[in-house]
């Protein structure tokens, strides 16, 4: 039960990288130019409060140099690429293990 939850959750992790790579290519299309929306555009546009606090928190617990250098990394990837490597590692958790058929004896 628990792998098909990860399934499920890779699976919409993979819609909405497909979603944001489509939205992204009409308006690279239009504008005649390579346009990606960030995570940070991505991230505001929908819970401006998250990222406030997210902010709050990684200021009064992570030293300096990793909230301001790794989160500004970050909220800069393009949102597509985001949630396909999330996608990736939720569907690595949720895959069955591979049976083994046949085991030799080695000696």
């Amino acid at each position: 039960m628990i792998r098909f939850l990860f399934r499920i959750l890779a699976f919409l992790a993979f819609a909405i990288a497909i979603m944001f790579a489509v939205i992204d290519a009409t308006r690279s299309i239009g504008v005649s130019a390579f346009v990606f929306t960030t995570f940070l555009e991505s991230f505001e546009l929908a819970a401006p409060q998250a990222l406030e606090n997210l902010r709050n928190f990684l200021t009064q617990n992570v030293p300096p140099f990793v909230s301001d250098r790794v989160l500004a990394s970050i909220l800069q990837i393009p949102t597509f690429a985001v949630f396909a490597v999330l996608s990736v590692l939720l569907y690595a958790i949720g895959r069955r293990p591979e049976r083994r058929r046949f085991r030799r004896a080695v000696g």
